[in-house]
């Protein structure tokens, strides 16, 4: 790993992320699988690559590889990448960040992070996304059971002012960053 690899605040980044391996004539490879992310995409058969990379320095696509494993028929993108995490969270206890796109803003990757105590993840949000504000308490005596989620918040149509809110300059880019505080995903 090179000494100067990305460091922000104290914290190592890592990025975690799939990438397809076509193999359009070898019909009979083991678990070959379609390779198509969207529908505007053609269909495509291969394998798929879950990367885990430690960020190399800051406005170059310099990465140095920390684990690479083919993700099967049998399991998905975001199940294998939280593996993935939880293996390097072992690894390195270190304080760092995971980065990560909208594909990982699923249950099965978020949830490993909330029994970790030096990792932490980033990861974008769609910006057409709903999550649900903290439902109110039900009055003593009502029947049937609590209520799991309270008013839908949307994302490209915030109805309340962010908790916190900052501007940095990033490189050449001014970067706006909002946080809204107790609200989570259904």
């Amino acid at each position: 790993m090179p000494e100067d690899s990305e460091t922000i605040a104290g914290y190592k980044v890592y990025a975690v992320d799939a990438t397809a391996n076509e193999h359009e004539e070898a019909e009979t490879l083991p678990d070959r699988s379609a390779l198509k992310s969207s529908q505007s995409e053609p269909l495509r058969y291969g394998h798929k690559y879950s990367w885990v990379v430690r960020l190399i320095r800051r406005g170059t696509s310099w990465v140095a590889p920390v684990d690479v494993e083919r993700i099967s028929t049998e399991s998905t993108d975001t199940k294998l990448a939280a593996v993935q995490v939880q293996k390097l969270d072992l690894r390195d206890g270190q304080a760092k960040v995971i980065v990560a796109d909208s594909r990982y803003q699923d249950r099965q990757c978020l949830n490993i992070f909330e029994q970790f105590q030096r990792t932490f993840s980033l990861i974008r949000l769609r910006g057409n996304g709903v999550l649900y504000e903290e439902p109110k308490r039900k009055p003593k005596g009502s029947l049937g059971a609590p209520r799991k989620h309270g008013s839908s918040f949307k994302l490209n149509g915030a109805h309340r002012a962010a908790d916190r809110e900052e501007t940095f300059p990033l490189g050449e880019q001014t970067v706006r960053v909002q946080a809204w505080q107790k609200l989570h995903f259904d």
